[in-house]
């Protein structure tokens, strides 16, 4: 079943990369990939070897390096991943990827030669007739680096070291501002009091934008090459950003993926940065991380208050007129909570007050940006809206808020969806016995039919919900929550637990936790032992009967306990923070 699901989700994946869809395809082939409980099956080699296309394709050449050592330690022979890594680190290499030092630029240089000139070795050993055009883009990229000497680069490096024009400073978010647009000033709907955090991240995300212009001459036609470098603001904004991130990823958070976790990575956008700002970091941690002094410090000359607040908000009469719904642009949140943040902050100055509608349709398709932006104004309690009850809301189907993340299959972020949901419903009130009770109703409140979100995705054998599902503590039944369950619901629950047993220990570890109606469970077994259960010695959180338990769980437990860290893809994540645009 999950091979046929795997293979569905590829052939899906495989038709958005054609049409360039390369997001897209990349949630359809995560998807397939996360079915697979053999991630180095010839089936998952072929899933990632495609996500590493989609990944060069996008011009995410430090992500393409990663990805494509970890399969090449699975499969050493995979030339195509060899030819990708290799063109990959030619782009980092010649300045079209990242700005390096003389020293990397070398390191790239060598390591591109050695990845074609080995990939040429392989493909010459297999001699296969359909791989001549990999190989003959393997030769062409050998030639073009044989041109490029120790002189190309110390000319690339010093320029950039020592030719700025200290005068000439950018950001890209001034792209925004320079357009010259209208602003509309302060909402009495979304003041500048309930926007602190979104304009925090505005804000961080101009310091890690911030560059000054350089000059580069390009030695083999000698004209100058406008390039631009990083300021010292950047490498303060990368540390806080990980610290920011770091902390979300650790428990009882799990908001962000740890490095070395295969789970996919949210964009970082204003609204979810908000998110985490807003409820994961303690008093301590913002005195620690001094977060509005560097803001205010780094970005005081490019962007005001009114101006962060503008960006934040889209709130420009341009920007209003270009997202109305005459010219095709949403009428409600259920329609534009699915991506459109321009459209969203029209529809909030207009009065739209859907949350419930907007906020399912935004977990139902993954849309961070889009459920980030609903909790963040349920919690500052727009039009007296209350986060639990917004949430426990249906829809005509008889659907809430959580069920509708349980149907999530496609987009790879149905782990953070329901993780938002649960770390939001908890973080409503300060009341711990309103906490445990907020969480437990969100997350199994049944629909119309008595279905539970965490045993519709059991229906579904949609294990990445599934397994989260497990994490955060959700049941396939909860009494006290929905009352006795009727005897037809309860035989279709044995059916659906029948042809789950089939699908291997994991799925069995994760069904049994979901079953059991004690809160003292294993974390790895999902079994609830007479005896007393260990603890994890780092986070505490964990909980195991036995010490074969825990080391069994360790490799997926690493990556959500206290000592998670994401600072190993810092860069990459600093570089591809989603600024706001009109």
């Amino acid at each position: 079943m999950s091979e046929d699901f795997a293979l569905r989700m590829k052939e899906q994946g495989n038709a958005f990369y054609k049409e360039k869809k390369y997001d897209d395809a990349l949630c359809c082939w995560g998807s397939a990939l996360g079915s697979l409980r053999d991630k180095t099956c010839p089936l998952a080699i072929t899933i990632r070897s495609n996500s590493i296309m989609a990944y060069l394709s996008s011009g995410l050449y430090e992500r393409v390096v990663k990805e494509s050592t970890l399969l090449l330690q699975d499969d050493p022979r995979h030339a195509k991943s060899l030819a990708r890594r290799g063109t990959a680190r030619e782009n980092l290499a010649t300045n079209r990827g990242s700005l390096a030092t003389f020293q990397q630029r070398k390191e790239f240089h060598n390591q591109a030669v050695e990845d074609m000139k080995l990939c040429i070795e392989i493909l010459n050993t297999e001699a296969d007739p359909g791989q001549e055009r990999l190989k003959r883009e393997c030769e062409e990229s050998l030639k073009r680096l044989s041109k490029l000497d120790d002189e190309y680069y110390t000319q690339i490096a010093e320029n950039l070291d020592n030719s700025i024009n200290k005068d000439k400073i950018d950001s890209g978010l001034r792209k925004y501002l320079s357009m010259n647009l209208t602003p509309l000033g302060e909402h009495p709907r979304i003041p500048k009091s309930s926007m602190r955090f979104e304009m925090l991240a505005v804000r961080l995300m101009a310091a890690l934008e911030t560059t000054q212009h350089v000059t580069v001459v390009n030695v083999e036609t000698g004209e100058d090459v406008v390039r631009s470098k990083h300021l010292d603001f950047c490498e303060r904004g990368k540390d806080i950003l990980n610290q920011i991130l770091t902390t979300a990823a650790q428990v009882p958070f799990c908001l962000f993926p740890a490095t070395g976790s295969n789970v996919r990575c949210p964009p970082i956008t204003v609204h979810l940065l908000a998110f985490y700002m807003r409820t994961c970091l303690s008093e301590k941690a913002w005195k620690e991380f001094k977060i509005e002094e560097f803001c205010e410090e780094a970005t005081k000359h490019i962007i005001s208050d009114d101006m962060a607040y503008a960006i934040a908000t889209h709130g420009y009469s341009e920007v209003q007129d270009m997202h109305n719904p005459l010219h095709g642009h949403g009428k409600s949140f259920a329609q534009s909570a699915r991506g459109c943040m321009p459209c969203c902050f029209r529809l909030t100055r207009e009065g739209c007050k859907d949350w419930a509608a907007g906020l399912q349709q935004a977990v139902h398709f993954g849309k961070i940006e889009g459920a980030a932006f609903v909790l963040n104004r349920l919690l500052q309690r727009i039009d007296g809206k209350s986060v639990v009850p917004t949430m426990l809301e249906s829809d005509e189907a008889g659907c809430n808020t959580m069920m509708h993340a349980a149907n999530d299959m496609n987009s790879g972020f149905s782990w953070l969806s329901i993780r938002m949901l649960v770390h939001a419903a908890s973080f409503s009130t300060v009341d711990p016995t309103e906490k445990e009770m907020a969480v437990r109703t969100v997350l199994n409140k049944a629909d119309n039919f008595g279905f539970t979100p965490a045993l519709a995705s059991c229906s579904l054998m949609n294990q990445p919900t599934m397994e989260t599902f497990a994490q955060v503590g959700a049941r396939l039944y909860d009494k006290k929550i929905n009352g006795k369950a009727k005897t037809k619901m309860m035989k279709m629950q044995d059916m659906i637990m029948k042809q789950l047993d089939s699908m291997g220990e994991d799925v069995a570890n994760m069904t049994r936790a979901l079953k059991a109606t004690s809160d003292e469970l294993c974390s790895y077994c999902g079994r609830s032992p007479e005896k007393k259960l260990l603890s994890c010695g780092r986070c505490f959180l964990a909980k195991y009967c036995s010490g074969a338990c825990q080391k069994k769980h360790y490799k997926k437990h690493k990556f959500v306990c206290s000592s998670a860290k994401v600072d190993e893809d810092l860069d990459w994540f600093a570089s591809n923070v989603s600024a706001p645009r009109p």
